[in-house]
């Protein structure tokens, strides 16, 4: 697995939109942090294009996207956003110049099915903020753990343990992020092998039998079997609907997990909230799950 470089004061990044269009002018507080930073920002050409819900059409979203993989300038690529649409564009990316020359990529929820696909290239991603959520109120920490990522490679959670986490410890690949986009994967070749990684989860405004009709997918397909770790982020704004299945989201997630031995850590800091901390995606990290805290290190 190849990591890109770290990123160095001066060096360019690009703004794409590969799935839905900005909302608002939030990402202009996300290029100012960056710019803090002492990074060069550049705007894609098409990356503030409408075309119905998503950011351009397909073409313009492909353009934009393979112009970021190609140039060398380029260090780092920041989806504004997710939304949906990246997995219409997936098989027409050409990566050949990309894997001689590979760069961070950084996102979660849609872009999720692009950070499991170049992991299928054996190439390290990051699931983390997005420039449109750079600002959120609470996530100054997560922010600052994202600059600590990129600058000096540094990745170091600590948080306190959850009544219904199982206790264990792993040393392995994360892979996974967005439970809806998975499970979407899943029959493509952008989804990788979950054998012996440790599977993120996360999700947002799903019913929960939504939740539970997933995880039980997961649980048929046998990706949920040779696991060496679990991590549960945030299930945001995840209720009950007409059709009700009497269970939260951890124990939904417990039910289908019944029976396997790895370390399980929920209410993780990741996914759509705002300490969405930064995680590697293809690179070992080391995940402790005791009775007092959880530790992610590197």
């Amino acid at each position: 697995m190849k990591t890109p470089p770290l990123l160095h004061p001066g060096d360019e990044v690009i703004l794409v939109s590969p799935a839905s269009h900005p909302k608002s002018d939030q990402w202009k507080q996300g290029v100012e942090v960056l710019e803090s930073w002492g990074l060069k920002v550049r705007l894609a050409p098409n990356a503030l294009s409408h075309y119905f819900g998503f950011g351009g059409s397909d073409e313009e979203r492909l353009s934009d996207f393979q112009l970021a993989l190609d140039d060398p300038k380029i260090k780092a690529i920041f989806p504004i956003r997710g939304g949906y649409g990246s997995s219409r564009i997936l098989d027409r990316l050409n990566f050949e110049k990309f894997l001689l020359n590979p760069k961070w990529i950084i996102g979660f929820s849609d872009i999720t099915a692009i950070l499991n696909h170049v992991a299928q290239l054996e190439i390290a991603s990051i699931h983390g903020p997005m420039p449109h959520n750079f600002c959120q109120v609470g996530g100054d920490e997560a922010l600052e753990s994202l600059r600590n990522l990129l600058f000096e490679g540094k990745i170091q959670i600590d948080i306190p343990s959850e009544p219904e986490n199982r206790i264990g410890h792993a040393e392995a690949e994360i892979v996974g992020g967005n439970l809806s986009l998975i499970v979407h994967l899943i029959g493509s070749q952008s989804l990788p092998d979950f054998k012996g990684k440790i599977l993120l989860l996360e999700d947002v405004g799903e019913n929960l039998y939504h939740i539970d009709r997933m995880v039980l997918q997961l649980k048929r397909a046998g990706l949920l079997d040779h696991l060496a770790g679990l991590i549960v982020g945030g299930f945001s704004d995840c209720k009950e609907a007409g059709l009700s299945v009497g269970k939260n989201v951890n124990q939904i997630i417990l039910e289908h997990t019944a029976g396997s031995q790895y370390p399980i850590a929920f209410e993780f800091p990741s996914g759509h909230i705002a300490q969405n901390f930064p995680l590697v995606f293809g690179k070992k990290i080391k995940l402790l799950v005791n009775a007092d805290n959880v530790q992610l290190t590197d």
